[in-house]
């Protein structure tokens, strides 16, 4: 029975050999076919006859084992101390949809309890992971501790007192683990975490590229790690649950590759969205990712503020009038948590505008405006009339001061009414407090995890996206399985002329996770008067410019007639399509090896890059270099910048140092200087372009002038390059007129082109007699 029970949960094709202990080692290379790797060697896996395990690379020791610990019936019980006890060993294959995969167990007793603990490894394809399995085969009772720990320790590592030449990152805290991140050497003094409920992954680093990532593989919302008082990072179940079902299994990964900080996180991203079927479908059509909004959340003008002497029905009126008198393309708006009632510990009652707020409803508001929202709630107050046990007809978990859901007719419900004033975009705040402020969601393994994909299927129903906000990294690795996700924010709250538009840290980790980082809202003109926060905005351009890098929302929230409408351009077309690139931008893998070395090993400001992906294998790189007011120059390469895989041996200035874009040779022997004139107001960006050689000319292609990102293909469809000319697709709305500019043999060439009927354009830049057909 129990090995029937075993094979159900190990995928297709499974085979089973126990054994009694013998003396054996098992070494699995981690090594991903045909990947390009820094000049570092590969990694090796091995694992004795007693379980104990090790990473290495050429000799060097990355990761040590350390034993495995389990709390039950009341006790902990240690495979140190020998009261967690080792009785025999089994090794599986079998094949699932990543490909054929073996393992190799040890069973353990705890007490009465039965323990099972497995390295899984894929053999075709050979990815560059192990998989960490505690199979709870009867189950656990009797095993809470605090909430900061863990239950149950495998893997566990423990950490050497030397100095050890590496370096680690650790996504911890809120806003998708951005608030509290982590960068240190890794060793037995430098290691600090937050554990339990903020924790989330590790990444271990060298200086020559060299990657191992640790974090959860399934069960995301009860998985948590700890650094105990032995210096060990234990990896297991968060420590307040009670008691773990028969069955249940929690997994952690740890992928190592060669490739640096930046392709191995987007590698590993890549498996996991591959393994949970992430499919982008959502993200894709989610119109507030590809069209400007105007919002009102915290830092925004209209944040808990209206016009003097109006209420927020006639203040977004109000607003719409004055964004269509300016041409602003806004396509969607954005109501936050002023608009609903709230219990007396600040928790949602009932999610709908009330009178003072919205006297004909938001239908009204939507009916007029044609505007459809993006609407923000909070936890659910203990006093929610939603709920059956106060009179409401849903089930509800309601404790002292907050409830939860566990019904998906309540979220269905609730949507479907939302939709009829034009919601398109549920947003999910204060994650972290409904999460830590109850104890259902933290002493079971199902409760919390139940109200996400609860959450997330409704809206899949009903044809919303969600976007989380104050997210641990938990709820970041839950979204994997909920496709209706598409958005996070990943800072703090926006105030005029902070620092929270630093993204390019936490942006790694939501990219690995399929998940378009927002920044929040910014201001595009410096002084808002009669603000409720008596700030300015000290570096408007730069929020605009990173808000489009981020390919998460651009949501400005000026005043009435304070909003800078030619820089607001700069994200998007006409209509208010964003100008996208491929892929976020991400901080340089050097900008890491600076925190934890100092400046002699990458710049001490913020460098981050990003390209766009045009036509048939067409790359163009961006680059944005911020904040570097006090570090001494660094000079950038096309590999410093990860643009290894594609040709940019161009690279043209685009800053507030320089009107006029000028070109220069761009390789490993030519670098870029960036100075510390490239700070918060003077910011500076860079754009790459391969060299077109036809007709003798050597046309090195810029893009669209004054836009952030020039050569997105959300305008430029296509490339096609003859014996003599190289020509653009253009897309674009009827009458939309657009400046193209590119350099020949070192000469500025600028185009104009209007676009007709069909909304698209054939651009020739082949020499003087380029020209632009519009159709």
């Amino acid at each position: 029975m129990m090995v029937q029970t075993l094979l159900a949960v190990l995928g297709c094709c499974a085979t089973l050999n126990a054994a009694p202990l013998a003396s054996h080692t098992l070494i699995f290379k981690t090594e991903k076919p045909e990947a390009e790797n820094l000049g570092a060697a590969k990694f090796d896996f091995t694992v004795d006859d007693l379980g104990k395990f090790t990473f290495s690379q050429g000799g060097k020791t990355w990761l040590q084992s350390a034993p495995p610990f389990l709390y039950t019936e009341g006790k902990r019980f240690s495979a140190e101390d020998g009261s967690l006890k080792l009785v025999h060993l089994e090794t599986e294959s079998g094949a699932d949809k990543m490909g054929t995969w073996t393992s190799q167990c040890f069973v353990y007793m705890a007490g009465s309890r039965s323990w099972r603990l497995c390295m899984k490894k894929w053999q075709t394809p050979s990815f560059p992971l192990v998989v960490f399995q505690q199979h709870f085969i009867n189950g656990t009772s009797g095993s809470a501790r605090s909430t900061d720990r863990v239950i149950s320790a495998f893997p566990s590592f423990q950490l050497s007192a030397d100095d050890s030449g590496l370096a680690f990152l650790g996504y911890q805290g809120s806003m998708f683990g951005g608030t509290d991140i982590i960068i240190q050497g890794w060793n037995a003094g430098g290691v600090f975490l937050s554990g339990g409920t903020e924790g989330g992954p590790l990444a271990v680093y060298d200086k020559a590229g060299s990657v191992c990532i640790m974090a959860p593989f399934s069960e995301f919302m009860s998985s948590s790690r700890e650094v105990d008082e032995n210096s060990r990072v234990n990896w297991g179940v968060m420590g307040g649950v009670e008691s773990v079902p028969a069955g249940f299994i929690h997994q952690t990964m740890v992928y190592c590759d060669t490739q640096g900080i930046n392709q191995v996180f987007s590698d590993w991203g890549e498996f996991m969205r591959g393994y949970y079927d992430k499919e982008d479908t959502f993200r894709r059509a989610d119109l507030t990712l590809n069209y400007l909004g105007y919002w009102t959340d915290g830092g925004a003008y209209y944040y808990y503020n209206t016009e003097p002497h109006q209420n927020y029905e006639q203040t977004m009126l109000d607003v719409k009038k004055d964004t269509d008198s300016q041409n602003i393309p806004y396509k969607y708006v954005q109501y936050d948590s002023w608009f609903y009632p709230k219990g007396p510990k600040g928790g949602t009652l009932t999610w709908n505008a009330t009178k003072d707020i919205a006297p004909d409803g938001f239908q009204y508001l939507y009916n007029v405006n044609q505007w459809p929202a993006g609407a923000h709630n909070r936890y659910w107050s203990s006093q929610t009339p939603y709920a059956q046990a106060n009179g409401g007809r849903y089930d509800f978990i309601v404790e002292t001061e907050k409830a939860v859901p566990q019904d998906v007719h309540f979220w269905i419900d609730l949507f479907k009414e939302a939709r009829t004033w034009g919601l398109i975009l549920y947003e999910q705040d204060w994650l972290d407090r409904e999460f830590a402020g109850l104890n259902a969601t933290q002493s079971t393994v199902d409760v919390a995890k139940t109200w996400l994909m609860q959450m997330g299927q409704a809206a899949r129903a009903t044809g919303l996206t969600i976007q989380y906000c104050m997210s641990n990294p938990r709820h970041a690795m839950q979204s994997l399985e909920i496709p209706a996700v598409t958005q996070a924010r990943v800072s703090g709250d926006y105030r005029a002329g902070s620092d929270q538009w630093q993204i390019g840290v936490i942006s790694i980790f939501a990219h690995a996770m399929g998940i378009a980082p927002f920044k929040d809202t910014f201001w595009t003109i410096t002084k808002q008067p009669g603000n409720t926060y008596d700030k300015e905005e000290t570096h408007p351009e730069l929020q605009a410019a990173v808000a489009t890098l981020s390919m998460g929302p651009v949501g400005p929230s000026d005043m009435i007639q304070h909003t800078n409408v030619s820089m607001l351009m700069q994200c998007c077309t006409a209509d208010g399509l964003i100008l996208r690139p491929s892929k976020p931008a991400t901080a340089i893998d050097k900008q890491f090896w600076q925190r934890a070395w100092g400046n002699e090993f990458g710049p001490g400001g913020e460098v981050w890059t990003t390209y766009n992906h045009v036509g048939q294998g067409w790359y163009f790189g961006i680059i944005l270099a911020a904040a570097m007011d006090n570090s001494p120059s660094f000079n950038l390469t096309p590999s410093d910048a990860g643009f290894h895989f594609f040709n940019a041996t161009r690279v043209m200035t685009r800053s507030a140092h320089s009107v006029t874009p000028m070109v220069y040779t761009f390789s490993e022997d030519n670098p870029l200087m960036l100075t510390n004139g490239c700070n918060r107001p003077n910011f500076c960006m860079y754009y790459t372009s391969p060299v077109f050689t036809v007709g003798g000319m050597e046309i090195s292609i810029y893009g669209e002038e004054p836009k952030f990102v020039p050569m997105s293909s959300d305008r430029v469809a296509n490339i096609d390059v003859t014996n003599d000319d190289v020509i653009l697709t253009l897309k674009g709305t009827t009458g939309e007129s657009t400046i193209f500019t590119n350099f020949i043999n070192g000469e500025i060439i600028r185009h104009s082109c209007t676009f007709g009927q069909t909304g698209i354009a054939h651009l020739s830049l082949g020499g003087l007699h380029s020209s632009c057909k519009s159709y």
